[in-house]
């Protein structure tokens, strides 16, 4: 008997311990909610702020937003052929970054939102999947 109350013991333990373990998804979340609340705002350069940082974990998605000034934000700038050069910097970004290996090993999105700061406006928007950065399931 006394055997049996050891083990619900140490079951109950277990079972305590395991709750405060957080999954892959509630980590992305934490971080992302924590980086925005000590590092946001933050000036990229001299026309672009990144203001917060989130993860959506029904959809998996990191998303970077930004609010762009000045020069960046007009429509001489932030055309067709430059917002498509951002798109493929952007791009290289992710597939290059050491930082971000284990969210793509885990196969996350990552989505960049840049918002005019004169209209409040999406100017640019971009949404990487695991198919645009080489991730290979089942790694």
């Amino acid at each position: 008997m006394k055997k049996i109350g050891h083990l619900l013991l140490l079951s109950a333990v277990t079972m305590l311990a395991a709750c405060n373990f957080e999954n892959f998804d509630e980590r992305c979340a934490r971080e992302a909610r924590e980086y925005t609340e000590k590092q946001c705002p933050q000036r990229m350069d001299i026309c672009t702020i990144m203001d917060s940082l989130t993860y959506d974990q029904t959809t998996h998605t990191l998303t970077y937003y930004y609010t762009l000034e000045g020069e960046l934000d007009t429509d001489s700038m932030m055309n067709k052929e430059n917002c498509g050069k951002i798109e493929d910097l952007l791009r290289k970004n992710v597939i290059n970054s050491v930082n971000l290996k284990t969210y793509k090993e885990n196969g996350i999105n990552f989505s960049y939102c840049y918002y005019s700061k004169a209209t409040g406006k999406v100017r640019f928007q971009t949404c990487f999947t695991p198919d645009d950065y080489g991730h290979v399931s089942g790694k």
